[in-house]
């Protein structure tokens, strides 16, 4: 396993040291190291125990705070928030490291409720978009599944791919709102990818399912688009699902 400083989500537009700085905290929270309510070491402390300048440190936890994973609270100093209030961006290093407590759902069971939400939620845009398809309005879609296909074998390259088929698709429709918030997801997304991508690899009917998928949009045929990704998905997440578990 690569080491948190380059193997953990983290902002963009940052140096190796914060990055890094970054990385082990995190890391350490998910862990459960300090749970919900901790108090992490005063700055002087925690500085020397990481090997980083104050500076450095106060710039990891800032963004630390922008994913609601720490707050600076008056005469306790900094505090690890509860897990309700972290951001989506925890995510792909929760399911890596995290060390779920009495009460909490596994690792496994969040992994199925993870599919489950994006079954939904895609369905559901879907259904948003589809009376908004204009004619040729797919087209970025489908030279986004050409590639993808091409790359199946490409691991991430063909996870980005993946994920630009439907952007493509929303963004042809002029859905702002859901372009918008599929751009937020999008690092969570290629992450959550990036470490499933050893237990599976595209299904061999991906290409095909698409094609049906994009020519329903393309009819103004919605409920059959719904069916077509919904029912994809259904037997993606299932063998998805399969795999992890021999991979556990």
């Amino acid at each position: 396993m690569t080491t948190p400083a380059t193997d953990t989500p983290h902002p963009t537009s940052s140096s190796p040291a914060i990055e890094a700085v970054f990385g082990r905290i995190l890391t350490e929270i998910v862990r459960g190291h300090y749970p919900t309510g901790a108090r992490l070491p005063a700055e002087r402390e925690l500085s020397r125990q990481l090997g980083a300048s104050r500076p450095t440190l106060r710039e990891a936890l800032r963004r630390l705070g922008e994913w609601n994973l720490v707050e600076p609270r008056r005469g306790s100093g900094v505090v690890v928030r509860p897990m309700r209030e972290w951001s989506i961006e925890v995510l792909p290093a929760y399911l890596r490291w995290g060390r779920p407590g009495p009460g909490q759902a596994t690792i496994a069971r969040m992994m199925v409720d993870l599919l489950a939400l994006r079954r939904a939620l895609i369905v559901e845009v879907v259904r948003l978009v589809a009376p908004r398809i204009t004619p040729g309005s797919t087209a970025a879609a489908r030279a986004a599944l050409e590639r993808a296909w091409l790359l199946r074998d490409a691991g991430t390259a063909f996870q980005e791919e993946d994920f630009q088929v439907m952007r493509a698709v929303v963004d042809g429709a002029g859905f702002l709102p859901a372009v918008w918030m599929l751009n937020r997801m999008s690092g969570v997304y290629l992450e959550v990818a990036r470490t499933l991508s050893e237990a599976f690899k595209p299904p061999a009917d991906y290409h095909e399912s698409h094609v049906k998928f994009l020519d329903a949009l393309d009819r103004g045929d919605g409920d059959a688009a719904c069916r077509h990704i919904g029912d994809y998905l259904e037997r993606h997440d299932s063998a998805l699902v399969s795999a992890l578990e021999v991979f556990a």
